[in-house]
């Protein structure tokens, strides 16, 4: 699925099946108040629960769901990453797009040198890392070499010097015409359903109630449920997604299988 496709109606139709209903008219499903049946939950709740789902997976696994374009970043000058064909570890992967590499003499300094796109080494596992480095061709090895930069004031004799190397960039999995990861849609939405599932949940025979009976002319109905001051209606559905995501007893959850997938790797292995 691509990002945009993540809306309400897919949230609704992935992760409440059995809750739902449907407007004959317009095709669309949404969720009810089951004290009101007029009144439908609003689709910004649901919407910002999908927002907030996509960003809280950004934070844990460390890489960019939704696409960035145009990002800077500058990066330290070190010596001994420098002589590593200027190895540099982006923020912020994988990497789409590489607009420019440049070395220049602090954030509002001037340009010392516009690296050649032919010369950076940015695809494959670089590209879904971020890990960017700089192998010159024949003829630059030979004839120019960009080190001169480090005879500039405060910087010669140095093996260290800030904001030298201006990165700009897109990174993200989403795309207009890319699809997500089957595994990061199903944690998006795992994560996303558990806020509605918790509304609803207080909201079936109102909250922290456990039973409920009316009685009318001799005639009477009593409504029991699991419902408690820490338990809610949809409780057994919000603990079966914590445990698809974060496993139990020593089997490895949907979320720990993304970390291990998209932990950056040692820059050896690569």
């Amino acid at each position: 699925m691509k990002l945009r496709d993540l809306d309400d109606q897919w949230l609704i139709k992935d992760h409440f099946f059995g809750i739902y209903k449907e407007d004959k008219k317009s095709g669309e499903v949404y969720l009810v108040d089951p004290q009101n049946p007029v009144a439908r939950l609003p689709k910004p709740v649901l919407q910002r629960a999908i927002d907030a789902a996509i960003a809280q997976l950004e934070s844990k696994l460390g890489l960019s769901i939704r696409n960035t374009e145009q990002d800077t970043e500058y990066h330290d000058y070190d010596a001994d990453l420098y002589n590593a064909y200027m190895l540099v570890l982006l923020r912020h992967y994988p990497v789409s797009r590489l607009h420019s590499l440049q070395l220049v003499y602090g954030e509002n300094g001037p340009v010392i040198w516009d690296v050649p796109d032919d010369t950076i080494q940015l695809h494959g596992l670089h590209s879904k890392f971020g890990m960017l480095q700089v192998l010159p061709m024949w003829g630059i090895a030979n004839n120019y070499d960009p080190a001169y930069a480090l005879l500039f004031p405060g910087v010669i004799g140095q093996r260290y010097a800030p904001s030298m190397l201006k990165v700009v960039y897109d990174h993200g999995l989403a795309g207009d015409t890319k699809d997500l990861p089957d595994d990061i849609v199903r944690c998006i939405g795992l994560i996303a359903s558990m806020h509605p599932f918790n509304i609803l949940g207080d909201i079936v025979i109102g909250a922290g109630i456990a039973s409920k009976s009316i009685s009318v002319d001799g005639i009477s109905k009593s409504v029991n449920t699991t419902s408690s001051a820490e338990n809610a209606a949809y409780s057994a559905r919000i603990i079966m997604h914590r445990r698809l995501l974060y496993g139990e007893q020593g089997t490895p959850g949907l979320l720990q299988d993304l970390q291990r997938q998209w932990r950056r790797p040692p820059v050896g292995l690569l």
